[in-house]
């Protein structure tokens, strides 16, 4: 915030604090949103705090239409908007399970509308057998060349399906309608077929799988807030593992919002490309793909060691 709205609001904070009916007017003016109402009287009944917040409130409100703009899914962006507001609400209280929880129900609003998309769903189940990486070739001057959908590296094995649901459980997951898969490999879906444009190169594996661990991040703090569940062994090593570094999982999450949001924005405007290409393919099985084992350490007779 910039110091001239800073001092403005510090001045509204003043005269309200002397004078009830500037105070009332500012109440009627400013009024109640569903949102405000929501999460302020929760906190606070001081008539001086109400008016800072709605403040706060009609700026964040600014903010929240800002970012979701050029968002394509106009139906589904007051909800978004509201679920903005909510999370930046709890940002400023440092509510982390609370901030994660609104983010969270951004991501899990898109991922739902994106997944009852019928062209969506039809070049999912069209696609997730063939090669999971595009071919690219490196240019002299260390960028890497523009791959179309179509350019798909035959020559691997390593399939749409492993990259999502992992080598172990490709085959079965492949064989699920994408409405019956479990969240996270929704989320995993719509980041591949859309954020990546069905055109991922190997070299983006580490990026989309950052990406996909943060919101499996989120999704675990946001659990936290269903009462009468214990997190696994698994789900405790990573929430333990973020709340010493809650600050900087703030930003690293709102990070991957942005990420989601712009992708899926950009993956939508060209989702008849993705579409039509899915189309012209023929549908293959998923192939088992297990990781080479690896063997134990050979121990040699002595006199073996010695002639080696």
């Amino acid at each position: 915030m910039d110091k001239a709205l800073q001092d403005t609001i510090e001045k509204i904070k003043t005269l309200a604090t002397i004078d009830a009916e500037f105070a009332s007017e500012m109440r009627n003016l400013f009024g109640k949103t569903d949102s405000a109402s929501s999460v302020s009287d929760t906190y606070t009944d001081n008539p001086i705090e109400e008016i800072y917040e709605y403040c706060i409130e009609k700026i964040i409100k600014e903010q929240a239409t800002q970012f979701y703009k050029d968002f394509p899914v106009k139906e589904i962006v007051p909800g978004l908007i509201d679920d903005f507001i909510r999370m930046e609400f709890f940002y400023r209280r440092n509510s982390f399970e609370e901030f994660s929880m609104a983010l969270y129900q951004q991501i899990e609003r898109i991922t739902n509308y994106v997944c009852q998309i019928p062209k969506f769903n039809e070049s999912y189940e069209k696609l997730i057998g063939h090669p999971a990486y595009v071919k690219s070739v490196q240019q002299n001057d260390g960028t890497w060349s523009v791959a179309t959908i179509s350019d798909r590296n035959t020559t691997s094995q390593y399939q749409i399906a492993h990259l999502l649901f992992g080598r172990e459980k490709a085959c079965e997951k492949s064989l699920s309608t994408l409405s019956a898969l479990w969240a996270m490999d929704k989320v995993s879906s719509v980041l591949y077929f859309l954020c990546y444009k069905a055109k991922l190169k190997s070299q983006e594996f580490v990026q989309f799988t950052t990406y996909k661990n943060y919101i499996c991040d989120i999704y675990q703090i946001r659990n936290l807030n269903h009462r009468g569940s214990s997190p696994s062994e698994n789900q405790k090593i990573i929430i333990d593992s973020i709340r010493p570094q809650q600050g900087v999982y703030y930003f690293k999450f709102m990070q991957t919002l942005l990420f989601y949001v712009e992708g899926v924005t950009l993956g939508l405007n060209e989702l008849d490309t993705i579409y039509n290409y899915a189309m012209s393919q023929v549908k293959r099985n998923v192939i088992p793909l297990v990781a080479p084992k690896i063997l134990g350490k050979i121990e040699l007779p002595e006199d073996a060691k010695k002639r080696f």
